[in-house]
């Protein structure tokens, strides 16, 4: 045979090859060994233990061994994340959970000392891993999708006739065990246990999209009002009589009302606080991975069963919503709502 006919016999062959790679290599997902988001050299690793063997997990093609095909489709898919959309969610009740795809990565965590308006809980910094990516609610948890779900209006605590209007307001006063009590739902209708609050370390994480700066779009606090609802611009016109104009106190907007930070996800700054998963305590100085805060309430920290608070309200100050504040929650208020992870699985 011609080194012609040898050439296009292999070309041939690839396409074919090809074709069939694309067939069942569907998603990265299926060669994402150890489900932290990407394909990488931790997946090399694990795949390189399995070569020759015939266990499934590692037989992309469904050949019943893990071969030197399963390799081509292996490295095919290397250094690809999965998956990179915005997904919707239907909750209980049917309305949609719009959730934004927060792929794992490093991050440094708290402030610096240098920082203006620093607290002293917000360091000492550390370098922090977040090693499984993971879906998060590109909004708060709103009142429409609360009542979907509970049935329940805790915001209403007045018993002032509930305004429809209003649905997109963040979902508010009820305590973390609240939270729970609604998590718990979801993944009862789920059948698995995917919702959960994030960690301190998550929610962080993603408020900063990559930053290290104050606010997640930056240094300049003359763009606040661009990124963030709070004290000075939620609060409502009043036009009196003789046409002149006053303010009255700070209200909770809709969500989505302003612009998102780099990763998609709105109010991260203000509009509502929210809870997080971890009891509130001091920072270590040590690099973490996957950081979950202190098991149990800490002792010396007031009030017994804290937990994190993140991003600050509509009626703080923009020193108070940075992207490393901290708060200490132990009772439900009218300035704390939460929101949602959904990890990958």
């Amino acid at each position: 045979m011609s080194r012609r006919s040898n050439i296009i016999v292999l070309i041939a062959l690839g396409a074919m090859l090809t074709a069939w790679q694309f067939s069942l290599a569907q998603s990265a997902r299926d060669a994402d060994f150890d489900a932290n988001g990407i394909v990488d050299f931790g997946d090399f690793i694990l795949f390189a233990q399995a070569f020759g063997s015939n266990q499934s997990t590692f037989d992309l093609d469904g050949s019943g061994n893990v071969d030197f095909r399963d390799f081509i489709l292996f490295a095919q898919r290397f250094g690809q994340g999965m998956p990179e959309e915005d997904i919707a969610v239907t909750l209980p009740g049917g309305a949609k959970l719009e959730m934004v795809w927060i792929q794992p990565g490093r991050f440094l965590m708290g402030s610096p000392n240098s920082e203006s308006g620093r607290n002293e809980d917000e360091g000492p910094q550390r370098v922090v891993t977040i090693t499984r990516g993971y879906y998060f609610g590109k909004y708060e948890v709103t009142r429409a999708q609360w009542e979907s779900v509970m049935n329940s209006r805790p915001w209403n605590w007045a018993g002032v006739a509930e305004d429809q209007t209003k649905s997109k307001l963040p979902a508010v006063n009820m305590d973390w065990q609240d939270v729970e009590g609604f998590i718990r739902r979801l993944n009862e209708a789920e059948g698995s246990d995917i919702f959960r609050l994030p960690t301190e370390a998550e929610w962080e994480y993603a408020c900063r999209a990559g930053t290290k700066t104050r606010w997640s779009f930056g240094e300049d606090s003359t763009r606040i009002a661009d990124y963030a609802r709070y004290y000075e611009n939620s609060r409502a016109v009043i036009v009196r009589d003789d046409g002149s104009i006053a303010y009255g106190s700070p209200e909770a907007q809709e969500t989505g009302s302003v612009f998102p930070n780099a990763w998609g996800l709105y109010d991260m700054h203000g509009n509502a606080r929210e809870w997080a998963q971890d009891f509130y305590g001091p920072y270590s100085d040590e690099p973490q991975i996957d950081p979950k805060g202190p098991a149990w309430p800490t002792e010396g920290q007031a009030p017994h069963n804290s937990h994190v608070e993140r991003g600050g309200s509509y009626q703080d100050r923009p020193i108070a919503i940075r992207s490393a504040v901290r708060y200490r929650g132990w009772r439900r208020n009218i300035l704390t709502g939460f929101r949602l992870l959904m990890e990958n699985r």
